[in-house]
């Protein structure tokens, strides 16, 4: 298999069905700001966009997905040996109930279905291991523990800096702070005149100042009663 750019597949005799000795590839450098996947449903969209995700990886791009409906999820799905035992902790104990087959059974089944359709794409598992070689997965939950929490506020712990050294540095940090932090209560505060955001960074300085660590409610405490 040899592709310059992103491998999307081979193209397909209209006729038969059958694959030509065409491939298709996908220049990088062709990627705009903005695209979009159209097609109806069970078209293949998710499949494709996921296709582009891993050649995106193994490019060495980093990529930020955000998934409201949880399919990219399949990018950490990545079994270079393509074992039947690594297959079957994901197996669907209704689909195994529904075709009346053990867990193990159908593990086998969904372990020869990738392999023989990675190899009828002419890939195999050393593929599945680069992926897995050139990028790191985390998902990410906002609201669920089902995964890697995300803090929106940001730390409030005090910094390493040094407020004789760095003392612009450690304001640029409070202001973006303040102002991502008004700005989820829908505050478009500016720095220089707002009182919100003029008291707001001014305590948080000055427990800094202090070597205090703040959080969220202890910030809150102090807006109520300064000190």
């Amino acid at each position: 298999m040899t592709t310059e750019g992103f491998y999307l597949g081979g193209e397909i005799d209209a006729k038969t069905g059958d694959r030509t000795d065409s491939l298709t590839d996908y220049d990088p450098g062709d990627l705009t700001t903005h695209g979009v996947i159209v097609g109806m449903t069970g078209s293949g969209k998710t499949g494709l966009g996921i296709i582009f995700l891993e050649e995106a990886l193994l490019n060495g791009i980093p990529t930020l997905i955000i998934d409201p409906k949880g399919d990219m999820t399949n990018l950490l799905l990545t079994f270079p040996d393509l074992l039947p035992d690594d297959f079957e902790p994901w197996v669907d104990d209704g689909e195994a109930r529904k075709e009346g087959k053990t867990r193990a059974e159908l593990a086998t089944e969904k372990a020869e279905l990738w392999s023989k359709g990675l190899g009828w794409w002419d890939q195999d598992g050393s593929r599945i291991a680069k992926l897995k070689e050139a990028a790191g997965f985390t998902v990410y939950t906002p609201g669920s523990s089902a995964g890697a929490g995300v803090n929106i506020v940001g730390s409030l712990t005090v910094p390493t800096l040094s407020w004789e050294d760095d003392a612009e540095t450690i304001r640029d940090e409070i202001e973006g702070f303040v102002s991502g932090l008004l700005g989820l209560i829908g505050e478009d505060a500016d720095p220089i005149s707002s009182r919100e955001h003029i008291l707001l960074s001014n305590l948080i300085e000055h427990s800094w100042r202090q070597g205090v660590d703040l959080d969220l409610a202890s910030l809150l405490g102090q807006v109520q009663r300064p000190p």
